[in-house]
């Protein structure tokens, strides 16, 4: 096969290449790649692949952490307020003041370790004086905590915990997940360029077009379109589309149609152009 000029080619040669000087590439440190006097220029860096893991751990331990701790402090205060509830007594009480209710007003009498507790009804009852048993719940050790059973004396159950931290656990494990979700891509894409590293062999191609598009006000980042034909190994000429988000070309002087490329080929589910 013969060697073009401009340059030696360090790779692996799977059909007629163009003149080395001749060829455009999208990313500049390529042609040291070619030349053997540098690595593949990768778009998954290793830096960035270790941020994400660590993120990705960080978030998920985090997460872990915080969920374990408020799911203890849940668990405790109902344990607390399950004994407290537990705990509550129900004696016989009596109505006083009924005789004269022009002159009095009707409490609550009951008895608490041999003490008499009287107490008003928190709210106007016109069933006080009906001829009926009565209950009063109270809580031990406070029987001025009390209630007309079968209503509870203690106040209704409050979590104490604040609502950030029992959302914060699962906000979390969601940063967790988008983490892992970019981690998975770039190590992907790091698997990939390695075996065209390792397995990749040269390829002539021409560009048939080549188009700028400008990033959105939303994502911010711009790429630019490839159509190529090439030269299969096989024999087979066959079109080609990639783009690229990280390029050395200029937006606005793109290559025109004919320009020479090289493409790193491995098969037909893995090829680059360089």
């Amino acid at each position: 096969m013969d060697q073009p000029t401009g340059g030696k080619i360090a790779l692996r040669q799977l059909g007629p290449l163009p003149d080395l000087d001749s060829v455009v590439f999208v990313r500049k440190q390529n042609r040291a790649f070619v030349t053997g006097q540098g690595p593949l220029a990768t778009s998954a860096s290793k830096t960035v692949r270790r941020f994400l893991r660590a993120g990705t751990w960080l978030f998920l331990i985090a997460g872990v952490v915080i969920t374990l701790v408020v799911g203890a402090m849940e668990y405790s205060e109902r344990q607390q307020r399950a004994a407290l509830e537990a705990s509550v007594k129900t004696v016989d009480a009596q109505v006083v003041g009924c005789e004269n209710r022009a002159t009095s007003v009707p409490f609550f009498s009951y008895t608490v370790d041999g003490k008499v507790i009287h107490h008003y009804a928190r709210q106007t009852r016109a069933d006080m004086c009906d001829k009926r048993s009565w209950q009063v719940s109270y809580v031990p050790g406070n029987p001025d905590a009390w209630a007309v059973a079968p209503d509870s004396p203690l106040e209704p159950f409050e979590d104490n915990i604040d609502a950030l931290w029992i959302v914060i656990g699962p906000v979390l494990f969601l940063l967790a997940a988008i983490y892992w979700l970019f981690t998975w891509s770039q190590e992907r894409r790091a698997g990939k360029e390695g075996r065209l590293a390792r397995e990749g062999g040269l390829l002539g191609a021409e560009l048939v077009k080549a188009k700028y598009y400008a990033g959105g006000a939303d994502s911010g980042s711009s790429s630019i379109g490839l159509k190529f034909t090439m030269t299969l190994p096989s024999g087979e000429t066959v079109a080609r589309k990639q783009s690229f988000s990280r390029y050395d070309l200029s937006p606005y002087d793109l290559p025109p149609p004919g320009t020479k490329l090289l493409v790193l080929y491995v098969d037909e589910t893995l090829q680059e152009v360089l």
